[in-house]
């Protein structure tokens, strides 16, 4: 009979010793209830996370917006987020009722913590890559929370390129990272005893058949799930779309644009992101790029040299003009520059050479300026009403779900933050994006240090529900 060779049984026996030491041996006998199967539960969705989101990557968007196959995998991608999230609370929730957080435990609870929030940051970057609409209403929404946040210069969602480096290297990176630290202190410490004496405590072989069991079924339901019901979709807005159906709306925000009156020109929060001259991107600029192949008059210098008096006199009647005309790009007989302006930049909304310009003007996937003049239309915000995206009372919560698709649900965690801003009245208020950036940010900071808050970390003691899980299986 043939021997194995020396080098099988050396990855063999390394293979098994890392196995060991990986792997919970023993545990309190309630250790093989699903309360505690949650965390590698989690950590099943997430590979399927990494592995469809690496696919997605490789095959790119018109892909996974157009293909069968791609439409697919991203439904897959979606019911894995859900899965991750909801298993990731329940996890939490656990360790919570039955105060797994005390010494020495308490940085496993702050590593676990982190990684929830840095989760649920992760999921909004994920929606502003989708291609759709939701991708653009989030995005938008997104950029004012940040800025709020105080981190809008450097977190601007509405920069395709920066929001996918954060989504598919940046965080994912982070997660690992702490989610290595979490599981090695898990290990070191083993599965957490009652704190009370009149809990059983017996000790029992883990069942990995068990638990491996449980894995399978999460991943064939969210197979099943991603195939019945697929990731929505609802097309994109277009400034073109715009400038066909509502002529006048297209033309009236370009001279907001002009005279600095927009949301975008307007804009106030604790800090001043979009700190671009809002007449010179979306007017001047590509008017005067019109001209290139022109003989014509530059109207825009014209202008200039009004007295100030005259030029308020062509502003007014050039929003006169946009109001009352169906036909914004027909050129009146007029010699008023503004007018003429407009009249020069609609046809090129009408066709979408103006949003192409826009894109061009502010290049590398970054869509910062197309989907602010969007915003300052208010068709973002508009659109968003009629499939009920409710960011009033609850967040993100609906996604497109509003029109005729119940399924997959949207964003149900950050129902809080809609609660956030009709609690506190933010909508209304000129520094609600910061305000709720605050309010968030202190209840994530409170969250994550929750072991070590005293009297608030005895909570879960109070409310005595732990000796339900730690109820031994029959």
């Amino acid at each position: 009979m043939e021997q194995e060779s020396p080098q099988y049984d050396a990855s063999t026996n390394a293979l098994k010793t890392l196995a060991d030491k990986i792997y919970f041996h023993k545990l309190p006998s309630y250790g093989n209830k699903i309360f505690y199967a949650l965390g590698f539960l989690a950590l099943t969705s997430l590979t399927m996370l990494v592995a469809t989101g690496i696919l997605l990557a490789f095959k790119g968007q018109t892909w996974w917006l157009t293909s069968p196959w791609g439409i697919y995998v991203r439904s897959v991608h979606l019911w894995s987020v859900q899965a991750f999230i909801a298993i990731l609370l329940l996890h939490i929730l656990v360790v919570f009722f039955t105060s797994a957080f005390k010494p020495p435990r308490r940085m496993a609870w702050v590593f676990g913590a982190t990684i929830f929030c840095l989760a649920l940051i992760q999921t909004e970057f994920g929606y502003g890559l989708r291609g759709d609409f939701s991708s653009q209403f989030r995005a938008a929404s997104g950029a004012d929370f940040w800025n709020g946040a105080h981190l809008g210069y450097w977190l601007n969602p509405l920069n395709y390129l920066q929001a996918y480096s954060i989504h598919v290297f940046i965080i994912p990176f982070i997660i690992f990272s702490l989610f290595i630290c979490h599981y090695l202190l898990v290990r070191t410490y083993g599965v957490a005893l009652p704190y009370r004496k009149d809990i059983p405590r017996h000790i029992v072989p883990a069942n990995h058949t068990v638990m491996y069991l449980r894995g399978a079924v999460l991943i064939a339901c969210i197979l099943l799930l991603a195939f019945f019901f697929h990731s929505p979709y609802v097309a994109p807005v277009r400034i073109a779309d715009s400038a066909q159906s509502n002529p006048s709306l297209v033309a009236t925000t370009l001279l907001q644009e002009l005279d600095h009156t927009s949301d975008t020109a307007t804009y106030f929060d604790s800090i001043d992101p979009y700190t671009f001259d809002t007449q010179q991107v979306f007017v001047i600029t590509p008017y005067e790029q019109s001209l290139v192949n022109t003989r014509g008059a530059n109207e825009w210098t014209i202008f200039q040299n009004e007295p100030a008096d005259a030029q308020q006199t062509d502003l007014a009647a050039a929003y006169q003009y946009a109001a009352s005309t169906t036909d914004a790009d027909a050129v009146a007989s007029t010699t008023n520059p503004v007018i003429i302006m407009l009249a020069t930049l609609m046809p090129m909304a009408k066709s979408g050479l103006y949003e192409a310009l826009l894109d061009q003007e502010n290049p590398g996937s970054n869509e910062t300026y197309t989907l602010r003049f969007l915003n300052d239309m208010n068709v973002l915000e508009d659109k968003a009403s009629t499939l009920n995206m409710d960011t009033a009372q609850w967040g993100m919560m609906k996604d497109e779900t509003g029109s005729t698709q119940k399924l997959p649900p949207g964003s149900w965690w950050f129902a809080p933050l809609g609660f956030i801003n009709s609690a506190f009245n933010l909508l209304s208020n000129p520094n609600g994006d910061r305000d709720a950036g605050e309010i968030l940010g202190a209840i994530m900071l409170l969250f994550i240090l929750f072991p070590y808050i005293p009297y608030l970390n005895r909570l879960p003691e109070l409310l005595r529900l732990a000796p339900f899980i730690w109820k031994e299986p029959r």
